[in-house]
């Protein structure tokens, strides 16, 4: 089987998980990518893009290190500002999973702190619900908060390799913040896990289970409050605690 990364969409996976995947093709393993919303903003960049611009700007970026790591890209589109998933694209999410027969999933880990990437979890339990998922092993990646690994990947010799795929998104380290910069200093700082023997070295982290166990946590953490969840962000909140539970009405 193959690595699949889903994710709202491609720079967090390149944050997290952008070694790993150098890695994965350079050892011939196919590598699919799931942008499961349409990269959208709140409103335009620095640029003066409109946001349907912003949309374009960041999936061809997106694209292009998709193209350089030989990915196979596949977009479920939901909105990313104010998202609505509805039935059909946990159908979809699923279908994608039973065709691709992944060995290993890849997502922003499970307590991430931005609600969108919550949310890829919580449309991965609902899928499950509605059709069983295959077996896999879920590797939740480092962006925004420090996790609980129980595992990493030294990424030292694609190191340079993985900053100039982080370059790519120049809208956002332009004028958002310099991710490319944050982020090799997270893979610097994830070296304190194992001996340098004075060596520069990078790491990436990961919180890593079967899917089975996974989904198991998302149903205790996540459901004792979709406010409490969602960060009181309404925008997800709503509409995934909607989706909650006409899922559950349609098992």
């Amino acid at each position: 089987g193959g690595v699949t990364g889903v994710q709202t969409c491609a720079l967090p996976i390149s944050i997290g998980a952008g070694g790993a995947l150098l890695l994965a093709r350079a050892a011939g393993v196919p590598v699919d990518v799931v942008f499961v919303t349409d990269g959208g903003s709140k409103g335009a960049t620095a640029y003066g893009d409109s946001p349907e611009d912003v949309v374009e700007i960041r999936n061809r970026e997106a694209q292009q290190v998709c193209d350089r790591l030989g990915a196979t890209v596949h977009h479920l589109g939901i909105a990313n500002g104010r998202p609505a998933p509805t039935l059909e694209d946990l159908d979809r999410l699923s279908d994608l999973l039973e065709r691709l027969q992944p060995a290993t999933v890849l997502l922003p880990w499970i307590l991430d702190a931005p609600p969108r990437h919550r949310m890829v979890h919580h449309l991965l339990w609902l899928a499950h619900q509605r059709r069983a998922l295959p077996d896999f092993e879920v590797w939740g990646f480092q962006v925004h908060n420090e996790l609980l690994p129980n595992g990493y990947v030294d990424i030292t010799t694609v190191a340079e390799e993985k900053r100039s795929l982080l370059a790519c998104y120049r809208s956002q380290n332009e004028h958002i913040r310099r991710y490319d910069h944050l982020a090799m200093g997270l893979a610097a700082w994830n070296s304190r896990h194992v001996r340098d023997g004075g060596e520069a070295r990078f790491l990436e982290v990961f919180f890593t289970l079967p899917v089975a166990e996974h989904l198991r946590l998302v149903e205790q953490f996540y459901f004792r409050s979709f406010t409490q969840t969602y960060r009181s962000v309404d925008a997800v909140a709503h509409p995934m605690e909607a989706l909650h539970q006409i899922g559950r009405a349609h098992v």
